[in-house]
């Protein structure tokens, strides 16, 4: 057992609070049930764990007392950011010595040590402005929570690598990382309006999961956005919209929809799914489906119409409620949040309806609110009211 107390509430904090955000699409919970346990035999997976909880647990204000930071009854004095970037900065070693350790756990360990921190990174999105290279040294001040590292390259080397090849089809918490790592550059990508740097090939498509294969979908469709373009690709990816409706995830049904009565002052539609694979695969299909609709090459034709504007348009607007509604009556799963919060970034400004925009800016709040996430470029979009 772990004999810090504060090290001990980091570990705890990431087993109860930020493990299902890994696990979203993985029923065997990879990092809520394996990692903790490969955690105990390589220190960097474990530094990476601490990492991650301590910068989540030092901005959640419900933990913060006169003393410090109080979890689950034991008290954390002096936990701060800083904390946060000192255990990443253990890790940096370990990744760097990657290709030259040949043993299976140990490859396991470091694409699951990456995924995590890159967490880290995303939690930074906004704040971060001075880099941290891969030797550790710091670019900058001392001001260590403006410090961060971009540990795409390190994912794309180590699943790249011949060695990670080869064990991917037997190997599954690589897997498991894998996907995870495929959701992220989803993040990333439809954040900061860029293709994704990571990509799966085809023939994943077809050993995928039903809730990995809308994943695989949602990546593409960014990867469409902006980079392809073509009208050609456009037609494909409607046409796997389609499919992944009627087929993969037909039996991710809702077990109870009512719509929202704007009469009550209602917005958004409730929405209740038995699971949250369920629930997180229909969010990756609406969001895929956004950017369909809202980015049809045909809406660009001589021949469209206004009219054609504004019915797509509405099909955004009526899919952005939907994914909404789904994340709020799911409190449970605060990730669904953040796929409502991608979307509203990009789709808010269909929204005209002042009650309607003011109902958006609540669920952005209410993200920032639950995990202490930045999110004042998000909120400048609703500054009218």
């Amino acid at each position: 057992p772990l004999e810090d107390t504060r090290e001990a509430c980091l570990f705890r904090y990431f087993i109860e609070e930020i493990a299902h955000w890994f696990d979203l699409c993985d029923e065997d919970r990879h990092f809520q049930l394996v990692v903790p346990w490969q955690a105990h035999h390589h220190p960097h997976l474990l530094n990476a764990i601490f990492a991650v909880a301590a910068r989540r647990l030092s901005r959640l204000p419900q933990y913060r007392t006169p003393a410090g930071i109080v979890y689950h009854g034991q008290l954390i004095p002096n936990l701060s950011e800083h904390d946060a970037v000192e255990y990443m900065l253990k890790c940096i070693p370990a990744l760097r010595h990657f290709h030259e350790i040949d043993d299976d756990d140990y490859r396991d360990s470091i694409i699951a040590t990456a995924v995590i921190l890159r967490q880290l990174e995303e939690i930074d999105e906004e704040e971060d402005d001075a880099p941290v290279n891969a030797g550790g040294s710091h670019q900058g001040d001392t001001h260590l929570h403006s410090s961060k590292v971009n540990f795409l390259p390190i994912i794309n080397s180590v699943l790249r690598s011949s060695a990670s090849q080869t064990l991917f089809g037997r190997r599954s918490l690589i897997q498991a990382s894998y996907w995870f790592a495929l959701r992220q550059e989803i993040f990333h990508s439809f954040t900061r309006k860029q293709p994704p740097q990571l990509f799966p090939s085809m023939e994943l498509w077809h050993s995928a999961s039903k809730a990995n294969r809308a994943v695989f979908h949602t990546i593409q469709c960014a990867k469409w956005r902006w980079e392809d373009g073509s009208e050609r690709e456009w037609t494909r990816l409607m046409d796997q919209q389609q499919y992944l409706e009627r087929e993969t995830l037909a039996n991710f049904r809702p077990i109870f929809r009512r719509e929202a009565d704007k009469a009550k002052g209602e917005i958004f539609p409730t929405i209740w799914y038995k699971s949250t694979l369920e629930m997180t695969s229909i969010q990756q299909s609406i969001m895929a489906k956004s950017v369909l609709v809202a980015e049809s090459p045909l809406l660009k034709k001589p021949t469209s119409s206004r009219a054609d504007w504004r019915k797509a348009e509405n099909d955004v607007r009526l899919l952005l409620l939907d994914l909404c509604g789904i994340a709020l009556c799911h409190p449970a799963s605060p990730p669904a949040l953040l796929n409502a919060a991608i979307g509203i970034q990009l789709y808010g400004d269909f929204f005209t309806d002042r009650y309607e925009r003011q109902a958006l800016r609540g669920v952005v709040e209410k993200y920032r609110d639950a995990r202490a996430w930045p999110v004042q470029k998000l909120l400048k979009m609703f500054n009218d009211g």
